[in-house]
């Protein structure tokens, strides 16, 4: 049941990222430089966003085998999805307000954009966490691939309309799109009630209280962290070209993170469904994604060369491409052989304690490495900081870990 069940968690992961990296190519090929500029720093801004928008459906990873047997899934369900749509309501009127006032498109607009469109993905999400921990790892990957090749075919647009208007207003429709077929088959299967109410406020505030919120704060210190570097540049006046290189370098080491994130999503249904080999299989499944988080990085340190350049940059930024993506791999491989520790730690310990001990230390260390980096060595600056911050990461992610087991 566990290797087909991780068997279409790969296939949904591995197919899903490849559709995603193909459609990233096409982005960055084909938009103008300062389009490619303003996505990056648009994108970057994503963490200040989240830090407000909370995800309390991630409960649902430790909680849904509980709630289920206590016959109240149906109803924190329909709390969680309830509290999406008003998150995402709130998105569509703050976009209304900035364009009011702008009277354009400005950078600042196609960020709340794009957290409109992500608040729509996390949405969807509460659908995919259901499904994932019922073991319906098919059903999710069949949809989920599906979805990406109507996305990527949509994409092929820009071919014809090269403009980061054109790209953000493809990928809002999918996603509002995908989200509303992930939710009308939840509450097909499920049958949660949609409604703001004192009992939906309760719910939200157990599942918030009991597991969501330190998780949703460390999820959104993590995307400071990954993303912070772009903004920063973009505060410090650096120059379009070397903004424009390093939001390549940026998305481009974002990639590097998507097998060890399959694998540590996997993580919460091994330990609710495999009983007494639920540590061994854990171990199994670090073991694989270290394995193949090495793999990744003797990948670039080969042919990062002809990445840079493959991304649409043009041939004198290749060296500089290179050594900015080397150095960050660096940390990359660092928290990536490390990274299903995270998720381990927030389910067996305090989320809370994981946040304290591991993800505050780290954000600190960001916001004082990466203006300090940027200032002084620009683009070199904020890849050299960012492999600092997640070998920082690692070292404590493992501390935290070894701490567990003698527990």
């Amino acid at each position: 049941m566990f290797k087909k069940a991780l068997s279409y968690s790969a296939i949904e992961s591995i197919g899903s990222r490849v559709f995603d990296f193909v459609t990233l190519w096409i982005v960055l090929n084909v938009l103008p430089v300062e389009d490619v500029a303003k996505f990056g720093i648009a994108t970057s801004a994503i963490f200040a966003f989240n830090l407000i928008m909370f995800a309390p459906e991630t409960a649902l990873m430790k909680h849904q085998k509980q709630w289920q047997q206590q016959g109240v899934l149906a109803d924190y369900l329909g709390a969680f999805v309830s509290f999406s749509v008003f998150k995402i309501s709130l998105h569509y009127l703050l976009a209304f307000i900035v364009y009011i006032i702008s009277g354009e498109l400005n950078w600042f607009f196609y960020a709340v954009v794009f957290s409109a469109v992500t608040q729509q993905i996390q949405a969807a999400e509460i659908a995919r966490i259901f499904n994932r921990m019922e073991l319906r790892q098919k059903k999710v990957a069949i949809f989920e691939n599906a979805s990406k090749i109507l996305l990527l075919t949509c994409v092929l647009c820009l071919y014809f309309y090269p403009s980061l208007d054109v790209y953000f207003s493809i990928y809002f429709t999918w996603s509002l799109l995908i989200t509303t077929i992930w939710l009308a088959n939840l509450k097909h299967v499920s049958g949660y009630v949609f409604s703001f109410s004192k009992s939906m406020l309760s719910k939200i505030y157990t599942a918030m209280m009991g597991f969501s919120l330190w998780s949703h704060l460390s999820g959104v210190m993590t995307l400071y962290i990954y993303n912070a570097s772009l903004l920063y540049m973009g505060l410090l006046g650096a120059d379009l070209n070397t903004v424009a290189v390093y939001t390549v370098v940026n998305k481009v080491a974002n990639l590097f993170f998507v097998v060890p994130m399959f694998f540590q999503s996997f993580i919460p249904v091994v330990l609710a469904n495999a009983g007494l080999d639920a540590e061994l299989k854990f171990k199994k499944i670090l073991a694989i994604s270290g394995s193949l988080s090495i793999g990744q990085f003797l990948f670039f340190l080969v042919l990062g060369s002809y990445i840079g350049t493959f991304f649409g940059l043009d041939p004198e930024f290749s060296e500089m491409f290179y050594l900015l993506g080397l150095t960050v791999s660096f940390g990359i491989l660092a928290l990536n052989v490390s990274r299903p520790l995270s998720t381990y730690l927030m389910i067996k310990r305090s989320p809370f304690i994981i946040m304290k001990w591991v993800f505050i230390p780290a954000t600190i260390a960001a916001t004082i490495a990466f203006p300090t980096g940027i200032y002084f060595y620009s683009s070199y600056g904020a890849a050299f900081s960012s492999a600092l911050i997640y070998s920082l990461m690692a070292v404590l992610l493992y501390t935290q870990y070894r701490f567990t087991l003698r527990m």
